[in-house]
């Protein structure tokens, strides 16, 4: 089960939290690309204090690449982790 990174106790924004996912996922992104591979999108989700197995990445970074390329783009990664809330 994924479960959401905010601080117990907080209530964070939806702006809030964009900001925030904006900032990881742009510190992950290490070619600065706009796009995250299959290792950036698990050292972002290790960064996010997610408990996903590599397996979990994996199947999840796949959902997210719909396009099937290789990569995922802060959109489609703000839509799945919305959808997943």
């Amino acid at each position: 089960m994924i479960r959401n990174s905010t601080i117990p106790g907080s209530v964070m924004t939806d702006r809030g939290q964009h900001t925030h996912l904006r900032a990881d996922f742009d510190s992950n992104d290490v070619n600065h690309d706009g796009r995250l591979t299959l290792n950036e999108f698990i050292r972002f989700v290790e960064n996010s204090n997610e408990e996903m197995t590599t397996e979990e990445c994996q199947t999840a970074f796949d959902e997210i690449d719909t396009d099937g390329d290789g990569l995922i783009d802060f959109a489609h990664l703000l839509a799945w982790w919305n959808d997943r809330a």
